[in-house]
């Protein structure tokens, strides 16, 4: 295996809080490296040292002959737009269908990650470092993401949350963790396999040697109890008292004998209990207001430089209803969560509740105070809000050092969850989420998903995980053909309407059915007896999509 360099027991610290200690970990030429680990747990920090951007607390990368060329794709980048492009970059932008003729600052979530993704891939660097790349991209720019990392010349390292998506591409797994790197060759579901193994071997290890404490701990009980009543007999027995003396001793000897030996096998071999995976809780009860209408659409339009995003749109969205947001990237999404914000200029008649009250999760999470700490951010007046803020945080993943930690050292997983934390405590009946789950690590989605199923409010959910939108939606807006049409029907009966031809009707089927398999994949444990096989039905849907893909 030959190796472009390697990481030497890194750490790296945040103040007086350990993120990383000791990492070490090899970086094959040509592998595509995954790196998965909760939020805040300093995935992305470690692809910035990487990268040379900043340096660890202590370790240090060493390159094998001249250190690679390095491309580094961000979460986000808010310098990106002020750059200039040569030529043969806006030649690649068309390959990933990126609009030209708009400026950065009006493309959608999507139209931006691909520009800046295009962009990247063009520089064909040695060493690419991706961090959650595919937020925000729609079916046909993730599968197009797909077969550029697979046919890249060079090495690559990612982050990401996006389980299948690492089973695609990834040959290595560096899984980071409890402020330790373990490094699992294979792609995310062998990772999953051998660390459950793993699991189980310690867990049995670990039950084994309790025994055996419990054992010899009852053992040194009961020569307690019987050294006590030798001492005892001892003073009570007037001719035999060297006889009990004596017996007591031996005693005493046996137990401190017996101490020490399990003393001195802990000291060498302490089994540590393997640890339960991270638990997540999200709380959000929302006004319960029961009024019907709370949003009308009556001949809505939008255009970007005379170019025309939908037109003479009109729909009606009652209180309570869970309305999934489909259309391609660029297709005006966002921009209309903005225009019921106020945030963008509407042309035709934009009618909104005077009672509702709108919670708006942004794809980008820059709407956070990054100076302020959460703290300062929630600015709880008494002791019993202080309380119940600091429960949340607790409960959201978040340790007591982050109370006083600025938002801008935070992860952005970590971000998406304080903007959560707002919604919880000002009781939003109205929930806006475009791509709510981007940024978010897997225990932080499923918690996510169970929350907003009990949400009594109105939800209108932008989201390209499709397994996420059937589970949470019974209602649609279609954004196509330049306009907006509402569906009285869920993800899944729409699917299979029809007016689509044949073969895409399959597609969009087995594309559900194999997000339905991985959603309950992903709250099994491999010894699981339904695990085996809900795999074997993942990998022949996989099969089949790629089949009709190919027709």
């Amino acid at each position: 295996m030959t190796l472009h360099g390697k990481l030497i027991n890194i750490s790296i610290t945040f103040g007086d809080k350990i993120i990383l200690e000791q990492a070490n970990a090899d970086i094959p030429m040509g592998s595509v490296i995954g790196i998965v680990g909760g939020n805040g747990e300093g995935k992305s920090s470690l692809l910035s040292i990487v990268a040379n951007e900043t340096y660890p607390s202590s370790g240090h990368v060493e390159w094998f002959g001249k250190p690679p060329f390095v491309s580094y794709f961000k979460q986000e980048d808010e310098q990106f737009k002020k750059r200039d492009f040569a030529d043969d970059e806006w030649t690649y932008f068309s390959k990933w269908s990126v609009p030209q003729d708009r400026k950065y600052e009006y493309l959608s979530g999507g139209e931006k990650m691909k520009r800046r993704l295009s962009s990247v891939f063009t520089e064909k660097s040695q060493l690419l470092l991706l961090d959650e790349p595919t937020n925000h991209l729609d079916q046909e720019s993730l599968s197009f993401l797909k077969q550029q990392i697979r046919t890249y010349p060079g090495t690559i390292i990612l982050v990401s949350h996006d389980r299948y998506f690492l089973d695609e591409v990834a040959s290595w797994i560096w899984e980071v963790e409890n402020k330790k790197l373990t490094v699992y060759a294979g792609n995310y579901t062998a990772y999953r396999q051998k660390k459950e193994e793993s699991r189980l071997t310690q867990q049995r290890l670990y039950d084994a040697q309790q025994s055996k404490i419990q054992q010899v701990e009852k053992q040194i009980s009961e020569l307690r109890n019987w050294s006590s009543k030798a001492h005892a007999d001892s003073t009570k027995h007037e001719f035999n008292k060297e006889y009990y003396r004596v017996k007591a001793k031996k005693m005493d000897v046996q137990i401190r004998s017996k101490k020490k030996r399990l003393e001195l096998e802990l000291s060498k071999n302490s089994i540590e209990k393997p640890g339960d995976e991270k638990e997540i809780a999200f709380s959000i009860e929302g006004s319960k207001k029961k009024g019907k209408r709370v949003i009308e659409a009556k001949k809505v339009s939008k255009s970007f430089d005379d170019q025309p995003l939908f037109q003479n749109a009109s729909f009606t969205i009652q209180s309570q209803e869970r309305i999934g947001i489909l259309g391609s990237n660029g297709s005006g999404k966002s921009t209309f969560f903005r225009m019921l914000l106020g945030e963008e200029s509407t042309q035709g008649e934009l009618w909104k509740s005077e009672a509702m009250n709108i919670g708006y999760l942004r794809q980008t999470v820059f709407d956070l105070p990054e100076e302020k700490t959460p703290y300062e951010f929630f600015g709880p007046t008494d002791y019993e809000t202080r309380g119940l803020i600091q429960t949340l945080m607790i409960n959201l993943g978040f340790s007591k050092e982050h109370w006083s930690r600025p938002i801008c050292t935070m992860s952005m997983g970590e971000r998406v969850k304080l903007k959560l934390m707002e919604f919880m405590l000002e009781q939003k009946d109205v929930l806006l989420l475009d791509e709510p789950t981007n940024h978010l690590d897997l225990p932080s989605r499923e918690q996510l998903e169970k929350t907003l199923s009990t949400f009594p409010g109105t939800i209108l959910l932008v989201t390209h995980d499709r397994y996420f939108l059937e589970k949470l939606t019974n209602k649609l807006l279609i954004f196509e053909n330049k306009t907006i049409r509402k569906v009285e029907m869920g993800y899944n009966e729409w699917m299979h309407k029809d007016d689509e031809s044949i073969i895409e009707k399959e597609l969009l089927s087995l594309e559900t059915e194999r997000q339905a398999v991985l959603g309950k994949l992903s709250y099994l444990q491999k010894n699981h007896p339904n695990y085996s096989d809900l795999d074997q039905q993942f990998l022949s849907l996989t099969k089949q999509i790629n089949e009709l893909k190919k027709k």
